[in-house]
């Protein structure tokens, strides 16, 4: 097992956080890194579900010490809610990613096995999950990496055993209600057994090739307008789909069903298809146009960068990192702009009347309202839609950047910017 193909455009003594729980593949992943000369912080997050936490704590505190690195303890409320597992991981990357702004830290790496993505796979089928799903984890997603992706968890118990560590055993991961358990423990041993076949392999094989096909896809879709009705009926059907989908992206990702009634309406089948949260999508003089109740004028609030800041029901994040992406987002939901030509602490509001902006690669200017409208905010919603604002407009969520903070040769650091729905 090795790190160097995972984490090659990091530094052999970059500053990275590990998340480790204690088991024996956030062990393996701590002791690599160590070895590979990383300046590491291994992370304990406590969820505070169940007793025994400040043993295996100790345990990762130890280890810590033995390898050269530091650690630290941090507690995490989780919110109510149905799905456990999700609020918890949730509540877990965003401590992580705290302690990773605090320390400057490079990246945030994470213990996830070939096997952990032969499960996710197996979890997104279950719930009917598209290309985008099935193509598991990435190995990269802003500052978190997952450098164990191509290792098997039976690689990391081998390590740890040698090492003379002992790992901690969560006695969350006996309980079959909990479907990642019931699917290692019962789900993939019975269908290796009935095929005779290395089901682990073949899951992250298939996971690794629908990512190449789900990044192809994302690019021809960024090439079309996703408003003009006849263009995207003519597309072929995946290609609409997808179209539409990336449109729809923000606040939460649209369910297929969703994205099939808004086609409908491409397709002049039907006049009007209702979104989530009471939205809907009509068709007008061969432009589709997202309408919606009047939005809640929000107060503005201050963005330190990097950190997360809340307008409206748009949870909006920035981070920083010192090379460029390995794959360009799009900027609409998610931006890279050059980190030292916006200012440390910017705001997010709503546009003002009459206020203009430079959109990168349109040439000239443009009201901010009017690009809201391109982007498929309804009238009645742009009060409440977030724009990012230094001296000058930097991001109008979900259209793009300012030309004036764009990305050059001559860049080092890049401002990561992206917009997800609020959770609460």
């Amino acid at each position: 097992m090795n790190l160097s193909g995972a984490l090659a455009d990091l530094a052999v003594d970059a500053r990275v956080v590990v998340g480790c729980s204690g088991g024996a593949d956030s062990l393996a992943l701590l002791a690599l890194a160590c070895d590979h000369g990383f300046d590491v912080c291994a992370v304990y997050v406590d969820h505070g579900l169940r007793p025994g936490t400040g043993h295996d704590a100790e345990i990762v505190k130890r280890a810590a010490a033995r390898f050269g690195a530091r650690a630290r303890v941090t507690h995490v409320d989780l919110p109510a809610g149905p799905n456990l597992e999700s609020r918890a991981r949730e509540a877990r990357y965003a401590a992580l990613e705290r302690v990773r702004a605090e320390l400057g830290a490079e990246a945030i790496l994470i213990a996830h096995t070939r096997d952990d993505q032969a499960e996710t796979v197996l979890l997104q089928m279950l719930r009917g999950a598209a290309a985008t799903g099935l193509s598991g984890m990435a190995g990269r997603r802003g500052f978190v990496r997952r450098p164990l992706l191509t290792s098997r968890r039976r690689e990391t118990h081998e390590l740890c055993a040698r090492l003379g560590l002992s790992p901690v055993h969560d006695p969350m991961n006996d309980d079959l209600h909990h479907r990642r358990v019931w699917l290692r423990r019962e789900v993939i041993p019975r269908l290796e057994g009935g095929t005779d076949r290395d089901l682990v392999e073949v899951l992250a094989r298939q996971a690794e090739l629908l990512r190449d096909d789900d990044e192809l896809l994302d690019a021809f879709a960024s090439q079309h307008e996703p408003d003009d009705a006849g263009s995207v009926a003519a597309l072929p059907r995946a290609l609409a789909r997808r179209v539409i989908r990336r449109w729809l992206a923000a606040p939460a990702p649209p369910s297929v069903a969703t994205v099939e009634r808004v086609l409908a309406v491409a397709r002049g089948d039907v006049r009007a298809a209702e979104l989530p949260g009471g939205d809907r999508i009509e068709r007008v003089r061969g432009q589709l146009v997202r309408v919606g109740p009047v939005g809640l004028v929000t107060a503005p609030v201050v963005l330190e960068l990097p950190g997360h800041a809340r307008f409206a029901d748009v949870e909006i994040g920035a981070w920083i990192e010192h090379g460029p992406p390995v794959a360009w987002p799009d900027g609409r939901e998610r931006a890279v702009c050059d980190a030292d030509r916006v200012p440390a602490s910017v705001v997010v509001r709503a546009a003002e009347p009459g206020e203009r902006f430079r959109p990168l690669g349109r040439g000239g200017s443009k009201l901010l309202h009017d690009a809201l409208a391109e982007a498929g905010v309804a009238a009645t919603r742009r009060a409440s839609a977030p724009v990012v604002v230094g001296a000058e407009p930097v991001w109008v969520v979900g259209y793009r950047i300012d030309h004036r903070v764009r990305v050059t040769t001559g860049t080092r650091r890049f401002l990561w910017l992206s917009a997800e729905p609020a959770t609460t």
